[in-house]
């Protein structure tokens, strides 16, 4: 299941990778400014994405 999925994901960013002394960085830059993208991120974006070239269509037809 995809929900399974993105939690296991999820779990595995924000876990713990804590190796070196005291006071320095759990993780590397890169990986600290890094997300998880999820399939709702994604669903959120594509629908808006839709929304707006809809929007745009019906105010051309509008305009006609």
């Amino acid at each position: 299941m995809q929900v399974e999925n993105e939690s296991r994901q999820d779990a595995e960013f924000r876990g713990p990778n804590v190796s070196g002394q005291p006071g320095e960085p759990a993780k590397p830059a890169p990986q600290a400014r890094q997300g998880v993208v999820t399939g709702r991120v994604l669903t959120v974006l594509i629908v808006g994405l839709m929304l707006v070239v809809a929007g745009f269509a019906i105010s051309y037809v509008g305009a006609v």
